[in-house]
């Protein structure tokens, strides 16, 4: 008899509420540059691509033209963002309400479960860690544990032979478009969360196979359940 398929997750809003700690990292970084804090509602708008890409959208009135002195702005602004956030990550990171029990029940149904994020592993590790996960999430792909991340299908397939499965099967649960594509690429199933950071007018445009309007809530008017 073969074993469940497996569930990948997202991190940030997907698995929990991390924003205020994003923000106050970001605005970090802004203020070394001269720039006044953003909201945490203008910050959420430049969250999914990773910290880097999240750094250019945040810097992008100051960051110079040329490519290389862009490149170590970037650079320089990314590393004053990791010095911050990792004390910062776990401040005031919460879990969304029905997460441990969900996962409880989908790894006592034997299903392998996994995380799949683009913020940099160490930062999701600690997260991990702090939420007191770890033994349900085993398995931490972060941004940088490859030279790819999502909409990359990469880590994805990664994540599913670290949890021992050889198949391109299981189900990608996020958030964002960016986990939709690398899901989709890979033939997974995928469920959209509407609840989390990313526009959910765009990912219902971007097609998913189930929607959530809370974490493990079907939205209204779409079948399924996981």
């Amino acid at each position: 008899m073969s074993s469940p398929s497996p569930f990948l997750f997202d991190l940030d809003g997907t698995i929990a509420d991390t924003l205020a700690d994003i923000a106050a990292s970001t605005n970090h970084v802004r203020g070394h540059n001269g720039l006044p804090p953003l909201p945490e509602t203008a910050v959420q708008a430049f969250v999914g691509d990773g910290a880097r890409t999240l750094l250019q959208r945040a810097l992008a009135d100051v960051l110079p033209d040329e490519p290389a002195a862009r490149e170590r702005a970037i650079d320089a602004a990314f590393a004053i963002y990791v010095a911050h956030h990792g004390h910062q990550c776990t401040v005031h990171v919460r879990l969304f309400p029905g997460v441990r029990e969900h996962l409880a029940n989908l790894h006592e149904r034997g299903h392998g479960l996994a995380m799949v994020t683009n913020k940099p592993e160490r930062f999701a590790v600690s997260i991990v860690r702090h939420l007191g996960l770890p033994d349900l999430l085993r398995v931490v792909i972060g941004g940088d544990t490859l030279p790819q991340k999502k909409p990359d299908p990469a880590p994805l397939q990664h994540a599913l032979r670290r949890l021992g499965w050889t198949q391109d099967t299981g189900t990608m649960v996020g958030d964002g478009v960016q986990d939709l594509r690398a899901a989709k690429a890979l033939g997974l199933q995928t469920i959209a969360c509407l609840f989390g950071y990313g526009d959910p007018l765009r990912l219902r445009a971007e097609g998913a196979d189930r929607y959530w309007q809370a974490f493990g809530v079907p939205a209204p008017g779409f079948s399924g359940t996981a």
